[in-house]
């Protein structure tokens, strides 16, 4: 049985209560396991920004420490290729207003990074959140296990 966004979002929240939180391929929805690995293929080959984002999310992680004062768009991009590409990395799918967001989550120099994009291939975010574990603990996350497993 597959269950759709709204049955996985009260899901969610119940199996939260449990601590139950993982999820695997065949609970998403007929079709969606093939977008999601589809994303994660694209943005491998090319990270690709929203018109005019590149710079302002770079300007950012810059303004809040996460990269140096030096850090280039190619530094923050090759960052963003090693999560996308870690062996032990771990992937959630991010659920908002019935869109799903495939989010990798990895550690990259001893700080765990959240690579956030759409099925499109487009990406929407990288950074390091400040309380990981709460971050994650969100009800829009379900996690799905380790992007290796899902890639066999």
């Amino acid at each position: 049985m597959s269950l759709t966004i709204d049955d996985r979002a009260i899901a969610s929240t119940l199996l939260l209560e449990s601590g139950d939180r993982l999820y695997n391929m065949a609970d998403l929805e007929e079709g969606r396991t093939q977008e999601i690995l589809a994303a994660i293929k694209q943005i491998r080959q090319k990270i690709s920004w929203k018109p005019d984002k590149a710079q302002i999310h770079l300007a950012k992680r810059i303004r809040l420490g996460h990269l140096s004062s030096q850090a280039t768009l190619e530094d923050y991009q090759s960052l963003i290729r090693a999560i996308l590409n870690n062996k032990e990395a771990k992937l959630y799918i991010f659920i908002y207003e019935s869109i799903i967001y495939p989010t990798v989550v990895a550690n990259f120099e001893q700080r765990l990074w959240l690579v956030m994009f759409g099925l499109t291939g487009i990406l929407e975010t990288a950074f390091p959140p400040n309380n990981p574990e709460l971050y994650l603990a969100n009800p829009a996350f379900l996690y799905l296990g380790f992007l290796k497993d899902w890639e066999q």
